[in-house]
């Protein structure tokens, strides 16, 4: 019998179970990634940023620092770090409330190698509906090695960035690649984006 494919539920509780480890916590790939993604998409203290599947929210905190506003979304209630001040919704990625944005921005960091692949379309696209000028998005293209620690896979869609090149290509007016190798690094433009990024 064929092992069920992996649901909000589930998912909800493998990232609760994750983020109540404190080895988890060590390494913020998006924290360590804010400055390029504010050079790379000209982030300023007039926009509004999303950053979608925020961890520890470290990454989150460093944007509300450069701009107007920031919210902080993650599928796991527990995963902000004690000393992290953010807007923080509890959601999942496929299923964002209604009242959500539209951002300026969006921040995904080492994130979409998360999600299950039946549901990576429709967490691009959904993204996309939710951000009016661009998108940062950082991905592993790598299996994950912190999953062992609860007995689970963590990246669940493991591929290499130009099939990721193509997935974002199908939901944003222009997509670059900013680097290839472990973990791909891409700037999009929203087809109702009336400004260039930066690149």
């Amino acid at each position: 019998m064929a092992e069920a494919a992996p649901d909000e539920t589930s998912e909800r509780a493998k990232y609760e179970a994750m983020w109540a480890r404190e080895e988890y916590r060590r390494y913020s790939p998006g924290e360590a990634l804010v400055g390029m993604a504010i050079e790379a998409l000209g982030i300023g203290p007039c926009d509004y940023v999303i950053d979608y599947g925020c961890g520890s929210g470290r990454a989150a905190q460093h944007l509300a620092r450069v701009a107007a506003a920031v919210t902080a979304i993650d599928i796991a209630p527990n995963c902000l770090d004690p000393d992290v001040d953010v807007d923080f919704v509890t959601a999942c990625l496929w299923d964002l409330p209604p009242d959500i944005g539209p951002a300026d921005i969006a921040f995904c960091a080492d994130v979409m190698e998360h999600i299950p692949p039946h549901k990576v379309s429709a967490v691009i696209e959904s993204i996309a509906q939710h951000t009016t000028r661009g998108a940062f998005f950082q991905i592993s293209t790598v299996p994950d090695g912190c999953g062992k620690l609860i007995g689970q896979s963590l990246h669940l869609t493991v591929r290499p960035a130009p099939w990721w090149h193509r997935q974002l290509g199908e939901h944003w007016a222009g997509v670059d690649c900013l680097a290839d190798g472990a973990s791909a690094i891409f700037t999009c433009e929203s087809s109702r984006s009336s400004l260039p990024i930066s690149t």
